[in-house]
């Protein structure tokens, strides 16, 4: 229900069970519970003509909210979310993968307490802290686990030591994993069945069946970034080959190929600068470097979705969100005759919305869905306001 409501605003109660399958009472009860805690809200329009005013139930816009953690190679995050992932307030974390993981867990959970504290002044309830992490990640044990840049946090279990730090409830996800549960959450078109490309410091693809993530019982994204790879070659990925798609169109290779090139400074960070900067440039080599990645990544994802019969291909991360020339080789790739798949851009799915806020609403969202239990901020309020007397 929250999901429906979150993609298409207002709907009247029969609207509701039909799209969901329920029983009339159903939907009766479960509304009545939800709005008497605040999360949906009734409103009572003008008729449509004879009769009764049609009301429809929304989300309330000081009822749900959550607490997005982004973890990425080059920059890491805290905001507090809206119902519908918009970020109201937030805080830079300046976590490297070189913090010592008990600073990180500190840093994250006193940013997650201030936060807290901010949702209790202008939220009912929070569904979990949702930590959206750019490396492998075990939702079920919620930890971190190989492979993954943050190589002294292997095997962590960050979600817990979150939760114990901070009283809240907390979940991590693979980010890739995390976008297409947000594609499932948020896309008004709600197609079941896509395969996900994100194009970013490292590569993932992960496949949409039935509108859940499915993965394999490796659950590993980083596996479609491994295509191509060879026993020789030039480029060595840490997979133990050579020459895939992780090291040749990652946007981490396309850095280091435009620093080989003398295209750009060493060692820059900010990387959907960096491929806005080569986007715009005149050199033919910072155009080559983004059409063929572009392209090498849409034909693998083609072959996949006509293999695997889907009908729709989402490609974003910081390549395809910010290189008109990548998007344009992905484009031409699907525009080849014999099959029936269409790509879409993720940057258009989401209409301007931050993926990365969406990315880490959807762990939230999915931990809630999965517990179907929600942090009441009053409790927030009475132990902030314990802890001044405390202070005093």
């Amino acid at each position: 229900m929250l999901s429906k409501l979150t993609k298409r605003g207002g709907q009247t109660r029969i609207s509701l069970q039909t799209a969901l399958g329920v029983s009339g009472p159903t939907i009766a009860r479960a509304t009545a519970e939800l709005t008497d805690i605040g999360i949906l809200a009734a409103n009572t329009g003008a008729a449509s003509g004879k009769g009764r005013p049609a009301e429809t139930i929304d989300l309330s816009a000081t009822g749900l909210c959550s607490i997005g953690i982004s973890i990425r190679a080059d920059r890491s995050s805290a905001r507090l979310l809206g119902a519908r992932g918009n970020a109201v307030e937030c805080i830079e974390l300046g976590i490297t993968q070189e913090t010592p993981y008990q600073e990180a867990v500190a840093t994250i959970g006193d940013s997650v307490l201030r936060l807290a504290s901010i949702a209790a002044e202008r939220f009912t309830v929070l569904a979990a802290v949702g930590i959206s992490f750019f490396g492998s990640a075990d939702y079920e044990q919620g930890k971190i686990t190989t492979p993954s840049t943050f190589k002294a946090w292997h095997h962590k279990p960050i979600a817990r030591d979150v939760e114990l730090f901070t009283g809240l409830p907390t979940a991590i996800e693979n980010y890739s994993i995390a976008l297409v549960n947000a594609v499932n959450w948020f896309d008004a078109e709600e197609p079941a069945d896509f395969f996900l490309v994100v194009a970013d410091y490292g590569i993932g693809g992960v496949s949409s069946i039935a509108g859940r993530h499915f993965l394999g019982p490796e659950r590993r994204p980083s596996g479609f970034g491994h295509i191509g790879s060879r026993p020789t070659g030039t480029r060595l990925c840490h997979c133990g080959g050579y020459d895939c798609q992780m090291t040749t169109a990652s946007v981490r290779a396309i850095r280091d190929r435009a620093e080989e090139y003398g295209l750009v400074a060493p060692g820059r960070g900010d990387l959907g600068a960096l491929i806005r900067d080569l986007d715009t440039m005149e050199d033919g080599r910072a155009r080559a470097l983004l059409d063929d990645a572009g392209d090498l990544l849409a034909g693998n994802a083609l072959t996949l979705c006509r293999g695997m019969g889907l009908p729709l291909c989402v490609l974003g991360g910081v390549l395809f969100d910010h290189s008109a020339s990548a998007r344009q080789a992905a484009n031409r790739r699907f525009a080849d005759p014999g099959h029936n798949c269409r790509a879409r851009f993720l940057a258009e799915v989401f209409s301007g919305r931050d993926t990365d806020d969406l990315a880490a609403t959807s762990v939230a969202y999915h931990h809630l869905s999965q517990t179907r239990k929600a942090y009441l901020l009053q409790h927030q309020q009475e132990l902030g306001s314990l802890l001044l007397r405390r202070a005093r």
